[in-house]
């Protein structure tokens, strides 16, 4: 019914299967390092922090025990994040700032996933349509574009997010549920 979701590579992963781990610290490696960066880590720990959420996500076989049916992928990897950041807060000799809950962090968490999947789907626009993404960057660079290249870049770019955000879901109700839930984050 559905490609390769996330929870096909959270299973295998979970497995310890090699070419899954490859795939899944690669693919979530830069939407935790955003909302560390976000969240006061100063940028020499940020690598270490998220090594840490990777290792704990294997540690005690979280990835192994995941299960769809208890939510999005997203929220698990947020908490974990969070849990980390909040361990790494008490470890310092004076507070970087005030953390509030994990439940107020998700908004960044959410902000930083949603850049995540337009960082993806502009690398896959540039690899299979380049010269809309060409198109599509000279037009953020502001420089000049045919309206209608650029009406059907933006269309493409869509598209590939609209694809992002279904590697993530198991049904076509919950791909219209996450769409609403980062529609904040993607609109503009």
């Amino acid at each position: 019914m559905f490609p390769t979701t996330v929870w096909d590579l959270v299973r295998d992963a979970g497995a310890k299967e090699p070419l899954a781990l490859d795939r899944f610290a690669e693919g979530y490696r830069a939407p935790v390092l955003e909302f560390l960066r976000g969240r006061g880590a100063p940028p020499q720990e940020c690598e270490d922090l998220c090594h840490e959420v990777f290792v704990r996500l294997l540690k005690g076989g979280v990835l192994a025990k995941a299960d769809p049916q208890r939510g999005r992928f997203r929220s698990l990897l947020c908490t974990v994040t969070w849990n980390v950041l909040v361990d790494w807060h008490r470890r310092r000799p004076r507070p970087v700032a005030e953390l509030a809950d994990a439940e107020a962090a998700a908004p960044d968490f959410d902000r930083a996933w949603a850049l995540h999947l337009v960082e993806r789907a502009m690398e896959r626009l540039m690899a299979e349509a380049p010269t809309y993404y060409e198109d599509l960057r000279r037009h953020l660079d502001e420089q000049e574009v045919d309206r209608n290249r650029l009406w059907i870049a933006r269309r493409k770019l869509s598209a590939f997010v609209r694809h992002e955000i279904a590697m993530t879901c198991r049904s076509p109700s919950e791909i219209e549920e996450e769409r609403r839930l980062l529609a904040p984050y993607l609109n503009g």
